[in-house]
């Protein structure tokens, strides 16, 4: 299974933002595993839109959403399948701004399946990512 990681970064006051990380695996004979690789950053009105799919997130990882806040240290370890779903989240909510499109979208992603999520995630990760990013907000904006 693949690893994820979700950051919290401290901006100003008491306001953060959350930065997704795709763990490598560990190859055989190497005592460290490579750094892992950043998938995006969620932060301002859209963060606060997607605030529900994150608390989602973090409850099926075993977390308390209440541990969510501007000063936390360590990274949350988050599992595949959710993961994905945070990076498919993350990835296509970044540079959108109408409330109304990241509600859709947020809530279009939260009710994908396993098996779509993978799809999409697969789309985004292995070359065409800007043409996949754009097709998910097209179907799911709306």
């Amino acid at each position: 299974m693949q690893e994820f990681q979700l950051r919290v970064v401290p901006i100003d006051n008491n306001n953060f933002a959350l930065e997704l990380y795709q763990c490598a695996y560990r190859k055989a004979g190497e005592k460290k595993r490579p750094s892992a690789k950043r998938i995006g950053r969620l932060k301002g009105n859209a963060l606060i839109m997607a605030k529900q799919a994150v608390y989602d997130c973090l409850k099926a990882n075993n977390y308390d959403p209440k541990t969510l806040n501007n000063s936390r240290k360590t990274p949350y370890i988050v599992s595949e399948e959710t993961g994905i779903n945070l990076a498919l989240l993350i990835q296509t909510l970044q540079p959108l701004s109408k409330p109304e499109r990241i509600a859709n979208i947020a809530s279009g992603i939260t009710e994908m399946s396993n098996e779509e999520s993978h799809y999409w995630f697969a789309k985004v990760s292995n070359g065409k990512k800007r043409t996949a990013l754009k097709a998910i907000r097209v179907l799911l904006g709306d």
